[in-house]
């Protein structure tokens, strides 16, 4: 049978950050998340366990550190919390404190013994292609809060920093090829790309009877890039496919970025429009999630037109918490829109058919519209 091999990869919208754990029941008969940290233990291969929750694993900095005797609980499962200091990745997380009172934990509370189930992308989205028939193995590598340079490493700054002069020659711009340190960590992009390697070499393992061809990487990440330029964030998305496709990557599927409360994020969604423009092997699979509503935005300022129904209430916010990120009827929306535009790239070879654009700042230079 033929199995699509997905990574499912961005900053906290991609992790998963809702403050309500997931309500929505599954129906996945014969879809499978890849979790690593078997491996990263010792073991001969990573474990494919049914698709569901919990979705995505504390990838842990200094593994010796996190899984000490007196830092494990019984199931061997780590106490060791603050994910943004002590882990490359982490899983979806919730983090409700109190529904009457609105309050919440602060996700650095968590660690892999203690985190509650978040909601997320991956698993709806693998219902809903094992409902057109399909059926798929994913990974899920995400973390909260991080910059598109976070999955950079030292030869791929230095190659953005050559396309990025040959740009400035060209156009006549004087973009300044910096990186800041904050924006990285020591060791992530490295294990990122260890993790797709491992989960392809233990998927042709695992799924030796299924056709693998198809290898689909999808982004949602663009909340912490709004302040550089358009063109600097599609060329750092160029220099992360190139390096994903020289792994074997066959697809990149972008989903456009959603307002987080900054009015420049458009630059972001600009660039991502225009990378998939640009690139035959990438494309755009929605634009939904640009046109969720945020508590902070000027609806009738950012709108072409009000949005749907089903656009609205996608983030806990506007259940009276301070917590932004996307809920999960945001993301089963993202999921069904989604699909649609997967089955027609993977399965009739067509190119999507995408929601005509609404965000007044992207209109001139999207015009045509399907």
């Amino acid at each position: 049978m033929k199995r699509d091999l997905f990574v499912f990869s961005g900053q906290s919208n991609m992790m998963g950050a809702s403050v309500y754990a997931p309500q929505r029941q599954l129906s996945i008969k014969d879809s499978y998340e890849y979790k690593h940290k078997p491996k990263r233990l010792g073991e001969k291969e990573g474990a494919f366990v049914l698709a569901g929750y919990p979705v995505g694993e504390f990838a842990y900095t200094d593994l010796d550190l996190a899984y000490r005797a007196d830092m494990v609980n019984e199931k061997r499962e780590s106490l060791l919390s603050n994910y943004s200091d002590n882990t490359y990745f982490c899983p979806s997380m919730s983090n409700l404190k109190s529904d009457e009172e609105k309050t919440l934990y602060p996700f650095a509370a968590f660690s892999e013994a203690t985190a509650r189930n978040g909601a997320t992308l991956a698993p709806f989205l693998a219902e809903e292609w094992e409902a057109l028939g399909n059926a798929c193995a994913y990974a899920h590598i995400a973390q909260g809060g991080v910059s598109i340079d976070y999955y950079m490493t030292d030869d791929m700054i230095a190659d953005y920093a050559l396309r990025l002069d040959q740009y400035n020659r060209e156009n006549g711009t004087s973009y300044d090829a910096e990186v800041p340190a904050k924006h990285r960590k020591p060791g992530a992009p490295e294990y990122f790309f260890e993790k797709c390697k491992d989960f392809f070499a233990d998927a042709e393992a695992h799924f030796a009877a299924d056709e693998l061809s198809n290898r689909c990487f999808f982004w949602l990440q663009g909340e912490s890039d709004t302040k550089r330029s358009s063109a600097e964030y599609e060329i750092k998305l160029g220099v992360i496919w190139d390096r994903l496709k020289a792994i074997g990557f066959t697809h990149f599927f972008c989903i456009r970025i959603d307002y987080f409360g900054a009015d420049n994020i458009y630059r972001v969604m600009q660039a991502q429009e225009d990378f998939v423009s640009h690139r035959q092997d990438a494309y755009m699979l929605t634009r939904i999630a640009s046109y969720f509503t945020h508590p902070e935005q000027n609806e009738d300022e950012w709108f072409l037109s009000p949005p749907a129904e089903e656009c609205r209430n996608c983030r806990d916010s506007f259940f009276g918490f301070q917590n932004q990120h996307v809920n999960e009827k945001g993301f089963f929306v993202i999921a069904t829109h989604s699909v649609k535009n997967l089955y027609r790239v993977l399965v009739q070879g067509e190119e999507p058919l995408l929601e005509k654009e609404n965000v007044r700042l992207l209109i001139p230079k999207n015009e045509k519209q399907e």
